[in-house]
């Protein structure tokens, strides 16, 4: 049974994106990208919602230019999708596309643990122990999330492994957007200071037995998620084009 899932705090709106990101770029084509693109990742737009490009150009300030030039890169990156006579949806993920992206995390993530563990020094078991209790006990939003990406950051050893990192990273990001404003609680797999205490005591097959069942719970629950928001074509519901403001402006 997928892990059951407990409310919590939502994701940060696009006007927050917007003011947070708006400065410090070389161009506006480059803040515009990023901005949208938070947006997405960050749950804001949520998946097969549709983006106006004349909303989204109002909302951040800028022309339509780079908002469709934004969009067309963002389509490349498997973010967003073009319909004909609807413009750009944010990308909906398929059960099966799903069940891919957790098929391989597994088989990274394997692989990471056993580099970490080779690797491993009191010092990062230290900040593994401390990462974990917070998580553990941290309800989802923002503070959530951030403990996440260091916990993970440091089990997977990102300084000695940067690119492993990120390729995992990014398939968590192509999944996660489907589970913010929501936890899936991990309590019968003893938590993550479980996995921490077998990486601790060299227990490579139970640290990676830990993982395997915590990404098949997780997946289960990110198909649930999906499955409840299809309709009875099995297809992505889309919200009244014209009775919502899809860029949130």
């Amino acid at each position: 049974m997928p892990g059951k899932k407990e409310q919590a705090v939502g994701a940060a709106t696009f006007e927050d994106i917007v003011a947070r990101l708006a400065d410090g770029y070389r161009s506006i084509g480059e803040m515009v990208y990023e901005v949208i693109r938070q947006a997405i990742i960050g749950g804001a737009f949520a998946p097969g919602e549709r983006l106006r490009q004349e909303s989204l150009a109002a909302a951040i300030g800028v022309s339509r230019l780079p908002v469709r030039s934004a969009l067309v890169q963002l389509e490349s990156e498997g973010l967003v999708t073009f319909h004909p006579r609807r413009g750009a949806v944010v990308r909906s993920l398929t059960l099966a596309q799903i069940r891919e992206i957790y098929e391989t995390r597994e088989l990274l993530e394997s692989h990471a643990l056993a580099k970490s563990m080779a690797t491993m020094t009191p010092e990062r078991l230290t900040q593994l122990r401390e990462l974990a209790s917070a998580m553990d006990a941290e309800h989802e939003g923002g503070a959530f999330v951030d403990t996440r990406v260091a916990f993970y950051r440091a089990l997977y050893d990102a300084d000695n492994n940067p690119q492993l990192v990120e390729i995992i990273e990014s398939l968590r990001s192509s999944v996660g957007r489907y589970l913010l404003g929501w936890r899936l609680s991990t309590g019968h797999l003893g938590g993550h200071k479980q996995l921490v205490d077998f990486m601790r005591r060299g227990d490579l097959a139970a640290a990676q037995n830990w993982l395997k069942a915590h990404l098949e719970q997780v997946r289960r629950g990110v198909e649930e998620i999906v499955e409840e928001s299809t309709g009875p074509s099995g297809t992505q519901q889309q919200a009244d084009p014209e009775g919502q403001a899809s860029a949130h402006a």
